[in-house]
């Protein structure tokens, strides 16, 4: 099976955490790359601290989402302990991850029209911007049309994050969140046989709200489950849902 795997791979640092490379050729060369999520903040961009800034050295132009995924390299030289403020050199274009209108958190569950390619931490992941958003990378299924995936194609998927908390009980330390990928085609019937991914920042706020509100604490663990199926474009018929567990990585 062929496997595209188009600009987007080009920021699959992320899903594996936050990566920083220092690129070191000689003790003078003190440049420090790194693929991130941010949150856009009129010419520059906010990091999960909610205090450093990230400030570009080119003009960034009119950007209209608030989440982004960056890449970029500062010189650590000119980074002190009490830096608030890094001059950065964008290395691509920044990926906006907001969530569409019909994707952000919600505690009724959407049924599932397909699959995800994938849910293990091999080929997907979660990693936090802060204590209340969650950066998710979801591999699903697309049609290909002269090898690229066309925007038309991209706008049909949506990736809807729910929870339940009539389902919550004192004693639980997994928050559990579920995935459905749901896709309008319109009745029209589209193969799909390759897979890319979807990046999604995911404001988890309410549902930790209440999670605490039941158990008087914070989580230990985020459970995610997803439909999934790396073989074709099908939900299987019977139980094809995975979980994966992740750590809470905050505390009070």
């Amino acid at each position: 099976m062929k496997q595209m795997k188009f600009f987007l791979v080009a920021l699959m640092a992320v899903v594996m955490g936050v990566s920083v490379t220092s690129c070191m050729n000689g003790d003078d060369n003190h440049n420090v790359t790194m693929t991130v999520p941010v949150k856009y903040n009129y010419g520059s961009f906010l990091m999960g601290d909610a205090t450093t800034k990230l400030v570009p050295t080119t003009e960034l132009g009119f950007l209209d989402g608030t989440m982004y995924i960056i890449s970029c390299q500062y010189d650590q030289s000119w980074v002190t302990a009490n830096s608030n403020s890094i001059s950065v050199t964008l290395l691509s274009t920044p990926l906006c991850i907001d969530p569409k209108s019909n994707e952000s958190l919600t505690t009724i569950k959407a049924d599932p029209t397909n699959p995800l390619y994938s849910l293990d931490k091999q080929q997907s992941s979660l990693v936090y911007y802060d204590k209340n958003t969650i950066v998710l990378t979801m591999p699903y299924w697309v049609k290909v049309t002269n090898s690229s995936v066309e925007d038309s194609e991209v706008k049909k998927h949506s990736f809807v994050l729910s929870y339940d908390p009539t389902a919550m009980t004192a004693s639980d330390t997994k928050l559990k969140l579920y995935i459905s990928h749901v896709v309008e085609d319109a009745g029209e019937t589209v193969t799909r046989s390759n897979f890319t991914y979807a990046y999604r920042a995911y404001s988890i706020r309410a549902a930790l709200a209440a999670f605490k509100e039941k158990t008087g604490k914070l989580p230990k663990y985020l459970e995610l489950t997803a439909q999934t199926n790396n073989s074709k474009d099908e939900l299987k018929e019977g139980n094809g849902e995975t979980s994966v567990e992740y750590d809470y990585a905050f505390t009070e």
